[in-house]
This record gives structure tokens, C-alpha cells and sequence, in this order.
């Protein structure tokens, strides 16, 4: 709980911790003029129903507040940054090495952006190139095994067939 000034005439509370009778009594005992207690919905969500109750008989109400008096960890400007560097087309995990933040953390900004749904460029996906893959179609189509040609250009097997298989980017 945070300590306040003039406990004889504070109306309003924050907790950080679950309620019980012995905590109730606490807080009455401490602001007799207490008519408002708030705490972050983790902790609603853990207060009985019997305390909500009783507390609404004594005049006082609960509510459910968001951040009470915290510091943002990420500011408007680390958003905007990723914001930037997403329109310019780089990658999730490019923007987190540039900005020096986890790839969740991208994410996170990314989406406090309520006004505009943005889509985030794929990272690269294969490592074997169109050349390699062409490659490996026309051998295909010369009739060498794919077992030949996994052995021939020390690719994995089911690679080989993947790309054979592939319906996009056919010869």
C-alpha cells in the first residue's frame, strides 16, 4: 500500500496487495474517512465477494485503476521508432538488434498503435536461393533420385522434397 500524508482526512487509497478482514480493519482503522480504495484488476479479481460487500455497506467502494502512479517503461518515442523502422520494411528481429530490444518487445510497440493495423515484414524464410531451387527442379525433372540429389548438393532429403513438390515457383 502506498503511504500517504494526513491519514485523518484521505478519502482515496491505493493497494498493491489482497484484501483480508485483518487488512479491512487496518485501512478503517487507519482513514476513518475513507470512502474509495483502488487497485489493479489482478487484485480485484482476488477480493471476495462477502469483503466487496461489507465494504459497500461501510460506504466504501472498490474500483478496478490501471498503472496508479507508475513510470512507463517504453516512451512515445521508442514507439514511434518502431513504428519508423516497420514502415521502412525492416524486420522484427532487425528492429530489435537496431533499437537493442527484445523481439517481444517490438511486438508490444508495434500494437500500442490503436489507429492503424500494420504488418510486419517476414524475416527470410529458406536459406537455399531460387538458383538452388531451380537447380534442384531441373535435376528432379532430369529423373535423378532426390536421394541423388540431396547426397549431391548435401541438402536434407525432405528439403528436396519439399521444393520438388512445391506448387509455387514451378519450371
Amino acid at each position: 500500500m502506498k503511504k500517504q500524508e494526513n491519514n485523518e482526512e484521505l478519502r482515496k487509497i491505493h493497494i498493491n496487495e489482497t484484501l483480508s478482514s485483518k487488512k479491512i480493519m487496518e485501512l478503517i482503522d487507519s482513514y476513518p474517512n475513507l470512502k474509495e480504495i483502488t487497485c489493479p484488476p489482478s487484485i480485484y479479481g482476488r477480493i471476495s465477494k462477502k469483503y466487496l460487500e461489507a465494504l459497500k455497506e461501510l460506504g466504501i467502494e472498490i474500483k478496478k485503476e490501471y498503472g496508479w502512479n507508475t513510470e512507463k517503461k517504453y516512451k512515445d518515442t521508442d514507439k514511434n521508432k518502431v513504428l519508423d523502422l516497420i514502415k521502412k520494411g525492416y524486420t522484427p528481429s532487425e528492429i530489435a538488434n537496431i533499437l537493442n530490444f527484445s523481439i517481444k518487445t517490438v511486438y508490444y510497440l508495434k500494437d500500442r498503435d490503436e489507429n492503424e493495423r500494420i504488418i510486419l515484414k517476414k524475416g527470410k524464410k529458406s536459406k537455399y536461393d531460387n538458383e538452388t531451387r531451380n537447380k534442384i527442379k531441373l535435376l528432379a525433372k532430369e529423373g535423378i533420385s532426390p536421394k541423388k540429389i540431396a547426397e549431391q548438393e548435401n541438402i536434407p532429403l525432405r528439403t528436396i522434397y519439399y521444393i520438388i513438390n512445391n506448387k509455387k515457383n514451378k519450371l
